[in-house]
C-alpha cells in the first residue's frame, strides 16, 4: 500500500497542473481579445516559448536526480505546468496561420485537447505499470501474462 502511495504522489503532482494549467490558460485566452499578446524585446512570445524554458531544464533536473523531496516535488509541479503550456499551442503553431482568432477556433482547441489526453493517459499507463518497474527502473513483463 505505501508504494502504491509513493508512486502516486509523482503522477498527482504532474497531472494535476497539467489539467489545471490547460484549462486556465484556454479560459484566460478565450476570454481575452484575440489581439492580446505578449511581446519581449519586440518578438511575440508564445506560451509554448514560455513552457519550453521552464521544461527543458525541469526535465534535465528530474533526469540528473534531485535529492529534496520539497525540490523534487517542485519539479513535478513544473513538469505538469510547462508540459500544458507546450502542449496546448502545438497544433495551433503547426495547423493554423498563428492568428488570435485561429487559437480560438476549433483546430486549435481540438488539436490541443487530443495532446493534452494522449499525455494524460500516457502518465496513468506509466503509473499503472509502475507497479511492475524492476529496483533499476526499467519495466518487467507482469508475471499475470502468459
Amino acid at each position: 500500500m505505501e508504494n502504491h502511495r509513493r508512486s502516486f504522489v509523482p503522477m498527482f503532482l504532474i497531472l494535476v497542473p497539467l489539467v489545471l494549467t490547460f484549462v486556465t490558460q484556454r479560459l484566460i485566452l478565450h476570454h481575452s481579445s484575440p489581439d492580446t499578446h505578449v511581446f519581449v524585446a519586440g518578438f511575440l512570445v508564445h506560451h509554448l516559448f514560455s513552457g519550453v524554458l521552464i521544461l527543458i531544464p525541469t526535465a534535465f533536473l528530474l533526469a540528473l536526480g534531485i535529492k529534496s523531496v520539497a525540490r523534487r516535488n517542485l519539479a513535478l509541479v513544473a513538469l505538469g505546468l510547462s508540459s500544458a503550456m507546450v502542449l496546448d499551442e502545438v497544433v495551433y503553431l503547426v495547423c493554423t496561420d498563428g492568428s488570435g482568432s485561429a487559437y480560438r477556433g476549433a483546430v486549435s482547441f481540438w488539436g490541443a485537447f487530443f495532446l493534452l489526453l494522449l499525455a494524460v493517459l500516457f502518465l496513468l499507463w506509466i503509473h499503472q505499470s509502475s507497479g511492475r518497474c524492476s529496483k533499476t527502473g526499467t519495466l518487467e513483463p507482469s508475471s499475470d501474462r502468459s
